[in-house]
């Protein structure tokens, strides 16, 4: 099983944010094989963007640096671009990431914004988008069983 992590769950693991012992299971989980953890390209610079300014430029970097060991870090590309322009949505940068996900197949789309991620017409007739789950929710529906 393939999860894409959404920009807000690296940023509540890298600064310990309220909630982030879930998203932490999810790491728990790839180690021990249960399952592939996805981010996009877009995702580390948003991240990279926000941390720097908690922890400063070096440490925000060497930080980033080791989580891009642990995660594959997916490209985005002009095709994806177009794609999430064509679809109607709350949040295009949200959007950018579900086309990506959905590009590499990954089954779970691991979000706090759920909402943001109702996509509405446009191309999602086209491409069949990851299932959008919380962290606790995936948890909570996967962790008694064998991923």
């Amino acid at each position: 099983m393939t999860l894409f992590l959404d920009t807000n769950i690296i940023l509540d693991l890298l600064l310990e944010r309220d909630g982030f012992e879930d998203s932490a299971i999810l790491f728990q989980w790839q180690d021990e094989g249960r399952l592939r953890i996805c981010v996009s390209f877009l995702t580390m610079v948003n991240a990279a963007y926000v941390y720097k300014k908690t922890v400063g430029q070096d440490m925000a970097i060497a930080n980033l640096k080791y989580l891009s060991t642990l995660v594959s870090v997916l490209p985005m590309d002009e095709n994806q671009l177009q794609q999430a322009i064509l679809m109607e949505s709350r949040d295009f940068e949200d959007t950018l990431q579900a086309v990506c996900a959905a590009k590499a197949q990954c089954d779970y789309l691991i979000t706090r914004n759920e909402k943001d991620f109702k996509i509405g017409k446009g191309l999602t007739k086209q491409i069949e988008l990851p299932k959008v789950l919380s962290p606790a929710s995936f948890v909570r529906q996967f962790s008694s069983t064998d991923l």
